[in-house]
């Protein structure tokens, strides 16, 4: 490294602390004063790219959070020419939220930086968090620097056609009522840092595949009540998926009967809004 380059990452690594210090502050003008007036943000809410936040709209995101944020860069490293730079870390977040959760998780941080007239700005901020490659594409955010994934040995094989993936109220009592009432057996369950939220529940019913997660509002994930699609169980006895379903404590919004193309249809509604439609061919003896 030159002396040129030492200095530029000295300078650029006192920016990018300064930086992190007022995101723990939760001082939206300073954390703003680091940035390009064109600063482009590729961050972990949506939409998929954005210019910088303004101070209005940085503030009233740090006001969801009680007290100062807990905010760090671990293995930051800084690649600087005469002009531009970029540095690459591992940030990790978390603090306490106004509603009591205490949501914390790493993420991969790259920052993009350009010598300007007031010295090092920040001009391109992108997030980013890794998915899991087990066919669920399920953000991995119960990852930390330490974890360990063996990617050679999915715990499931790639799963074809078209697979629902439900954000309900609450996934565990989702995936538990759907034992019950239709047959469900769960394959898998992985829990958010909380120890209490699923970020991921596989379940498999009549050789289908279903996922769950819990909301993550924090995350840009909020629930919303389900409506505008039918789930379909095509079954061979209708009767039999159609009562366990009733016992277990699924509404009846369509009755069970000859539908108008030739088969056995109705339509129930689960506790959690989630609408499912039982389907059966009609039997010669009935």
């Amino acid at each position: 490294m030159s002396i040129t380059e030492s200095s530029n990452a000295a300078e650029i690594r006192a920016v990018i602390e300064d930086w992190a210090e007022a995101m723990r502050q939760k001082d939206a003008g300073r954390v703003l004063s680091h940035g390009t007036e064109d600063c482009l943000v590729f961050s972990l809410a949506p939409p998929l790219k954005a210019s910088d936040a303004g101070a209005g709209e940085l503030e009233q995101w740090f006001s969801t959070w009680k007290g100062p944020l807990g905010y760090r860069l671990q293995d930051l490293e800084i690649s600087s020419s005469d002009d531009v730079a970029f540095a690459t870390a591992l940030a990790h977040l978390s603090g306490e939220k106004q509603n009591g959760d205490k949501p914390a998780l790493w993420y991969r941080q790259t920052l993009g930086l350009k010598r300007t007239d007031k010295g090092w700005k920040i001009a391109h901020q992108h997030e980013s968090v890794p998915f899991y490659m087990d066919g669920s594409v399920k953000a991995a955010i119960d990852l930390d620097p330490t974890s360990q994934v063996d990617w050679d040995a999915p715990s499931h094989p790639p799963m074809a056609g078209v697979v629902a993936y439900l954000n309900v109220e609450n996934a565990d009592a989702t995936a538990k009522f759907y034992s019950r009432a239709f047959g469900a057996k769960e394959e898998d369950r992985k829990y958010a840092e909380d120890g209490k939220r699923l970020i991921h529940c596989h379940l498999t019913i009549n050789g289908g595949a279903l996922m769950l997660n819990d909301p993550f509002p924090e995350f840009g994930i909020p629930w919303k009540p389900p409506e505008g699609f039918v789930l379909h169980l095509i079954v061979d006895d209708a009767n039999f998926w159609w009562k366990r379903a009733v016992a277990a404590g699924a509404e009846v919004t369509m009755p069970l009967e000859i539908a108008f193309w030739g088969d056995y249809y109705g339509q129930l509604r689960d506790p959690f809004g989630v609408t499912w439609g039982i389907v059966a061919p009609v039997k010669k003896s009935d």
